[in-house]
């Protein structure tokens, strides 16, 4: 998403008093090589969450990027779009992500940045919604009904991606441990990190997910990527349409 790779992430490389994880200053500093070392398949979700968008986005269509920390989905929509005109409303309760964003290359006026919280903005008209690993960090209360808005602000023809971290057991669990010890973390690293998360990602199991969007009145969701226990899912308000 930059000219120059991002500051390596070594925000829990030594021991540290812990508290609660936050998207703040310094986790802004090192997110792109954070999430690129942390979450199975990250590149090709994004990348592929542009092509989707795109196929579901009409000239001068509007897409919602809820959570959209450093717009890397909300580039890959742009890059997916090329040049067709489009309207992104890139949504985030980050100042610092936000901030970083606005500073980096690709962007153009097509993009609406909005600090906010999710659960409060409105969801009008929409063609597109993304939501790439946000669920996970809402109150479980607070999932149903942000997914029932999104899909009465869904145009019929529309699509939710929906990306997460699945409760899928000790197995996957181990090799997504092996997945971040390949990719340079240390013990220390990760138990630190998995410690400051305990209180504020709370992830659910496939079905629990599926059954949500059935709650929340989508017709139909596929699960379109999977690697280890990361999830990607794509949901229709008014069914498959094939």
């Amino acid at each position: 998403m930059s000219a120059s790779p991002s500051p390596r992430d070594r925000l829990f490389d030594e021991p540290r008093q812990l508290v609660d994880f936050a998207f703040d200053e310094t986790v802004a500093a090192v997110f792109p090589d954070m999430i690129r070392r942390s979450v199975p398949g990250y590149e090709t979700v994004v990348a592929l969450t542009g092509l989707l968008a795109a196929r579901h986005l009409d000239n001068a269509g509007r897409c919602y990027d809820l959570g959209c920390s450093l717009g890397a989905s909300t580039l890959a929509v742009l890059r997916a779009m090329g040049t067709n005109p489009c309207e992104v409303i890139a949504v985030d309760s980050s100042a610092a992500m936000l901030d970083d964003a606005r500073r980096l290359p690709g962007f153009d006026d097509r993009v609406d940045w909005v600090e906010a919280d999710v659960r409060e903005v409105e969801i009008d008209d929409a063609q597109v919604v993304v939501l790439n690993y946000v669920l996970q960090f809402l109150p479980v209360k607070d999932r149903l009904p942000l997914l029932a808005r999104i899909r009465a602000g869904l145009r019929p023809g529309g699509v939710l991606i929906v990306s997460e971290k699945l409760a899928a057991g000790g197995y996957f669990d181990g090799l997504h441990r092996e997945f971040k010890r390949a990719n340079g973390y240390s013990e220390l690293e990760i138990s630190q990190k998995r410690a400051a998360l305990e209180n504020v990602m709370r992830i659910d199991t496939e079905e629990v997910h599926l059954a949500r969007f059935r709650d929340a009145g989508f017709g139909a969701t596929r699960v379109w990527f999977r690697c280890l226990n990361w999830a990607s899912f794509v949901a229709w308000p008014n069914g498959d349409p094939r």
